[in-house]
């Protein structure tokens, strides 16, 4: 009776950290859109990768396009989930929210806003400054240009080994 119990214990646990499936679609589906191609690969970085960050290096066949995150930040009342997508030179590419799931902030998943975080690479970006503050969004924003920082300091450590 014990060993079923931690088995099932053990699968519970490893589901919560896995990608709920519409991420993944979505997830797979920007990736392939951002690149113009059906045949993009990902390899994770699990020095990286934690349970709430999955760094991984993305191929088109042999040829090594930049990395993309996937992860989540808190807006006011819930978590959103969202991937960033860094070129060779680690500079942001394309930032997507992949799921809002608050009734508030989702000012934050508009292009436009979004794109002031492009070709920046640098952790110490600042809110109202650095990036433009937005109305109605003040937390997930505040969360987002915070975990944006975090992400950018992360990949800028692991890769100046």
């Amino acid at each position: 009776m014990r060993s079923v119990l931690i088995l099932f214990l053990v699968f519970f646990a490893t589901n919560l950290i896995a990608s709920p499936p519409e991420i993944s679609k979505k997830f797979i589906k920007e990736l392939e859109k951002h690149y113009k191609t059906d045949k993009i690969e990902t390899q994770e970085i699990n020095e990286l990768s934690s349970s709430s960050d999955r760094y991984f290096k993305v191929f088109n066949g042999d040829q090594y396009l930049g990395i993309v995150v996937l992860t989540s930040a808190r807006g006011r009342y819930d978590k959103f989930d969202y991937m960033l997508i860094y070129n060779l030179n680690l500079e942001i590419e394309l930032i997507k929210i992949l799921v809002y799931r608050s009734d508030y902030g989702s000012e934050i998943t508009a292009k436009r806003w979004l794109s002031q975080f492009y070709k920046k690479g640098d952790d110490s970006l600042k809110y109202g400054s650095d990036i433009q503050a937005i109305s109605g969004a003040t937390f997930s924003a505040m969360s987002l240009t915070k975990n944006v920082n975090r992400i950018n300091k992360n990949l800028k450590e692991y890769f100046a080994k």
